[in-house]
């Protein structure tokens, strides 16, 4: 028979665990990272989904009209809808339109959090809500029509000068070229 020597108990060394591992970076197209997104901001319970209700329109009104939180705005500011893509946002923001967004609106989004998508704008569909103050926007509409009116009063003009002697008024195409050859 062997008798075992029995050691005075040792501490324990704490076990460390090992530094934490990378996370898993997981690459998305961006369809998928959008659609990953919108599920994000969607109801998490099947209770959730049953007490989503359709939105019911009042007459004249769609679904890019003006969200009913901003009309107490609408005296100020003019507000469009721009076409969510590169080109679009740019030419908006070129002309002087800002995308709507949390930051500007500190009080509607921390009440109204859903007209705000992940992207913190407003957006409906394949649109984005932008915010101009009203005088640069009705500047801005009038342009093209001071323009075309400016282009034909010029028209008119040309009309109203009297003619060098010996021309008709008429286009007299210049032929001197074909006669050389």
């Amino acid at each position: 028979m062997s008798v075992e020597k029995i050691s005075p108990a040792q501490p324990e060394k704490p076990v460390v665990p090992d530094t934490q591992e990378p996370p898993v970076l997981t690459m998305l197209s961006q369809d998928d990272a959008y659609i990953q997104d919108r599920v994000k901001s969607q109801p998490k319970t099947l209770d959730e989904v049953f007490a989503v209700q359709e939105r019911e329109y009042k007459p004249g009104e769609h679904r890019l009209t003006l969200p009913r939180e901003f009309e107490p705005y609408a005296s100020r500011f003019a507000f469009r809808w721009i076409f969510k893509r590169k080109r679009s946002i740019d030419e908006a923001i070129n002309k002087g339109w800002v995308i709507v967004n949390r930051v500007l609106f500190p009080e509607l989004s921390k009440n109204k959090k859903y007209l705000f998508s992940t992207s913190g704008a407003v957006e409906r569909g394949d649109a984005i809500l932008a915010i101009m103050g009203i005088h640069v926007a009705e500047g801005l509409s009038k342009r093209p029509g001071m323009k075309s009116r400016d282009l034909v009063k010029s028209h008119l003009d040309k009309g109203k000068q009297p003619l060098p002697k010996g021309k008709s008024g008429f286009y007299q195409p210049d032929i001197s070229k074909e006669k050389e050859e």
